[in-house]
């Protein structure tokens, strides 16, 4: 059933920009439903390699079950920032990124993301990690919630949903996505069919992760890795992910060190995106080693 609401985004795109051979080593440095995972293994013949990482232990434990009778696939629990560490000695010759949450994490974790969730507010990719997203929202000042929102969210009232929180929070301990939601939802007006906590919840989730300084920290780690006329390739979701890779690539490029195989990201069709709406803010880039 989970594979059922699990659509790997820009599939074919991804396999073919990889430049994949038989034979080949490849990093899926966020592996979560092994949507990408088990179409690259169909490009990699009996002698090739998949070296799976992802930072959600349950999804790590799924594949282990579902693909761990494949020799030729080995995976970790592991944060991507991690990457040359774990994944160092393998050698690559490619290596995906598809940041951000998945549908599988949205709707099938426990851990809050949904809007409409009545589950705990934890929003974190590892469940141990603290704080989690009900220890901030009902202990941070009311300046430091609007920093995050502003600058994780790109959130243009993020003083007035700042302020709704502290004083919603005054009389009750906010405890479920779903109740966080609507205190956003009263307190900004809705525009279209976006739901409006939506760049409060991802300032949350990326503030509480660490998700920008761990993809400098992945990217870099990857370039350290990958073999020569290797490529890296990363699907990001909103402009503070693109901003970092797009930096990342070009610098690398502007160089001599490496080549950029799409100068402009490439995007989901409207097929893709009817099928899958969550794929519409989708941009992929790939990089090849010199």
């Amino acid at each position: 059933m989970i594979e059922e609401i699990h659509i790997p985004v820009l599939l074919s795109e991804v396999v073919d920009g990889l430049n994949l051979k038989s034979g080949s080593v490849v990093v899926d440095a966020t592996v979560d439903g092994g949507g990408h995972a088990r179409e690259i293994l169909k490009k990699l013949g009996q002698e090739g390699k998949l070296i799976g990482l992802d930072w959600d232990s349950g999804m790590v434990e799924k594949l282990r079950k579902d693909l761990g009778g494949d020799v030729r696939v080995k995976f970790f629990h592991s944060n991507f920032s991690e990457l040359e560490k774990v994944a160092g000695p393998y050698r690559p010759d490619a290596i995906l990124f598809d940041l951000g949450l998945s549908s599988l994490q949205l709707l099938a974790s426990g851990r809050g993301f949904s809007f409409k969730s009545e589950e705990g507010l934890k929003m974190t990719f590892d469940p141990n990690q603290r704080p989690n997203a009900e220890e901030f929202i009902n202990t941070a000042n009311v300046r430091d919630l609007e920093e995050v929102i502003r600058k994780y969210g790109e959130e243009r009232f993020a003083g007035r949903i700042a302020r709704a929180i502290e004083r919603y929070r005054a009389r009750k301990r906010i405890t479920s996505a779903k109740e966080l939601s609507e205190i956003i939802s009263r307190a900004v007006p809705r525009r279209g069919r976006i739901n409006p906590a939506t760049k409060t919840f991802q300032a949350l989730r990326i503030h509480l992760n660490h998700e920008l300084e761990n993809i400098e920290n992945g990217l870099r780690g990857a370039w350290e890795i990958i073999k020569p006329k290797g490529r890296i390739a990363v699907i990001s979701y909103h402009s503070l992910e693109d901003r970092i890779v797009k930096n990342f690539f070009k610098e690398k490029a502007k160089n001599e060190e490496g080549k950029l195989i799409n100068r402009k990201p490439i995007v989901p069709s409207r097929e893709e995106v009817t099928k899958n709406p969550r794929s519409r803010s989708a941009k992929l880039r790939i990089l090849e080693k010199l």
